[in-house]
């Protein structure tokens, strides 16, 4: 029998991949490796070693992962890995132009729609790229000449909802909060000061609501760490 959903919400969902050893990572990041250490059979229990880097699969930053100064992982406060969510589906967009940024013009399309994005909220790109998740080359867009091509926030809409909206965290179901063209992570530096987060290499947001729904991220608090490898979970009310 499964449990019911918690707080009143009638469904809970996974919105993060599992973490394996074929996980795309960002180019010169460290790959995922898992490895035995120990064994029922020899030792008594189970065990695997695992290592990453901090933003390995679906993971947040902390906003000392863009600025020298900033809070790191351990220095975030609980309540920070709760927010409401704002998912706004790009698919058509994102299908049509890999380098597609999200502007204003399409957050006030979202608020006509949905009313106005709540403050302290997590806004969640829909574009479907986690359809592409096996596929490596495919899900960084890789031009096979060093540059990447997927959807972001553009820094103009990461600006507004950062000084109108006051939200708490931009996510994506692509690799990177930035579209990948930008190289200077315009939309990250913007956005990683104070308590803000960014969520990467989500999954399953055509689960979630357009509004309405909220999302719980867990991770690990590493000791000066610029963030973790998540489990995010979306409520669903």
């Amino acid at each position: 029998m499964t449990p019911a959903a918690p707080f009143g919400f009638r469904e809970v969902v996974f919105l993060s991949h599992v973490l394996s050893e074929d996980t795309p990572v960002f180019p010169g990041d460290p790959p995922v490796t898992i490895s035995p250490a120990a064994t029922v059979g020899h030792d008594g229990f189970y065990l695997q070693r695992v290592a990453s880097g901090e933003q390995a699969g679906t993971h947040w930053a902390a906003p000392a992962h863009f600025g020298q100064g900033e809070a790191t992982a351990d220095q975030l406060d609980a309540a920070d890995f709760f927010h409401p969510a704002a998912v706004l589906d790009a698919r058509a967009s994102a299908g049509q132009d890999p380098d597609f940024a999200v502007g204003i013009a399409d957050i006030q399309r979202w608020e006509a729609a949905f009313g106005p994005i709540p403050r302290y909220a997590a806004v969640l790109l829909y574009t479907g790229y986690d359809d592409r998740w096996d596929d490596p080359v495919e899900y960084l867009g890789n031009d096979g000449a060093g540059g990447m091509h997927y959807p972001g926030f553009g820094a103009d809409a990461a600006r507004w909802l950062i000084e109108r909206r006051q939200i708490s965290a931009l996510g994506t179901d692509t690799m990177g909060v930035d579209p990948g063209a930008d190289t200077t992570f315009a939309t990250n530096r913007l956005l990683l000061h104070g308590h803000r987060m960014h969520l990467e290499n989500l999954c399953g947001l055509g689960q979630m609501p357009p509004a309405g729904g909220w999302i719980i991220v867990g991770g690990i608090r590493i000791k000066g760490g610029s963030g973790s490898p998540a489990t995010v979970f979306g409520l669903i009310p």
